[in-house]
């Protein structure tokens, strides 16, 4: 049905949905993941980021949520925080390239 997802009615505001605090808690939780492991592949981008900052992952592909995440950055930045804005530009939807389930 249009307008639901997950059983649950997104509420309309503004040009998009406003999306569900559950919503909202998956999306960051599979980005921060992937961000995670970028950096396991990547760490000399860990040596940039400042001790104590808050990182705020700002996604291209999802102006809501990258609204959302700068708005929660901004009403719970401690005073002084560095701030590191993390923009990614895509998201691939699984980082498995092949798997086997063996059912015992």
């Amino acid at each position: 049905m249009e307008g639901f997802r997950d059983g649950k009615e997104k509420k309309k505001k503004g040009n998009f949905e406003k999306m569900t605090r559950e919503e909202l808690f998956r999306k960051n939780q599979q980005l921060s993941t992937e961000f995670e492991l970028y950096i396991l592949e990547h760490p000399e981008i860990e040596d940039k980021i400042p001790d104590n900052a808050m990182i705020v992952l700002v996604p291209d592909y999802d102006k809501e949520l990258a609204e959302k995440n700068i708005a929660l950055a901004k009403a719970n930045k401690e005073s002084g925080q560095a701030v590191v804005y993390v923009r990614v530009e895509k998201l691939r939807a699984s980082r498995i390239e092949g798997l086997t389930l063996q059912v015992a």
